[in-house]
């Protein structure tokens, strides 16, 4: 007779605290891929912001970019003339003197880990992060069409909040791209919530804090990111050149 269908279980897969001294100086990189105007307007920012909290508490280094303060331009597509054309620095930012996408490639280059924030618009990223990710094609290209490895031994995590239930779908395409990058995905790698079938996002936030499957994703995602970036910190798996 199979188990009874009592959902999951708490405490089954947490992950342990890092050692704060192994912690201490890893640089963790939050990007808000929200557009809503104002700072804690955005739950997945709120989130987010929670998160480089605690990252933090165990000695981390925290950066906060939110892409709707910065003027990125479109990606103009170089790479689909020819992919030599793709080139870091992007040919964008050099095109356009008020493209900040150069805040962004500096940040994501400093740092240890990354973790990238967005809600769910119509069973996907929002637009500001498929910028993002379209521009973040000048750092990929690098390897792919000219064999410099830019992003070594970093290592990756979302936080993916909606009211559509696409948080897999999401997580697929970002992780995808992530991995294209070089990013190292860790045991727990994901942070969600998604919202009840009445859509009444005023009560979201409440119910973010007291769920405690986003939680216990949270602490897990946080403790999963700081493990394996003081892993690779210590002993890196690649040269990053190729050829």
């Amino acid at each position: 007779m199979p188990a009874p269908l009592v959902g999951r279980k708490f405490g089954v897969s947490d992950i342990p605290a890092p050692d704060r001294e192994l912690s201490r100086g890893i640089r963790v990189l939050g990007i808000s891929g929200s557009s809503r105007q104002e700072p804690e307007m955005s739950k997945s920012e709120r989130l987010l912001v929670r998160a480089l909290e605690r990252y933090r508490e165990f000695g981390c280094e925290t950066t906060l970019l939110r892409l709707k303060d910065l003027v990125i331009h479109d990606c103009e597509g170089n790479y689909s003339e020819n992919p030599a054309y793709c080139t870091y620095p992007c040919q964008s930012s050099l095109k356009y003197d008020d493209d900040q996408m150069q805040v962004v490639y500096d940040a994501v280059l400093a740092t240890d880990i990354l973790i990238l924030a967005t809600p769910i618009r119509w069973n996907n990223h929002s637009a500001l992060v498929q910028k993002f990710v379209e521009r973040m094609n000048a750092i990929e290209n690098q390897y792919s069409w000219f064999g410099n490895r830019m992003i070594r031994n970093k290592v990756a995590g979302l936080i993916i909040i909606g009211h559509v239930d696409g948080i897999q779908h999401v997580a697929g395409n970002l992780f995808n791209f992530l991995a294209w990058l070089g990013f190292h995905i860790p045991e727990v790698s994901v942070a969600s919530w998604v919202g009840e079938n009445d859509e009444d996002t005023t009560r979201d936030w409440d119910l973010i804090q007291s769920n405690r499957y986003t939680q216990e994703d949270l602490q897990n995602m946080i403790h999963s990111t700081i493990l394996l970036a003081a892993r690779l910190r210590t002993a890196p798996v690649d040269s990053g050149q190729r050829g």
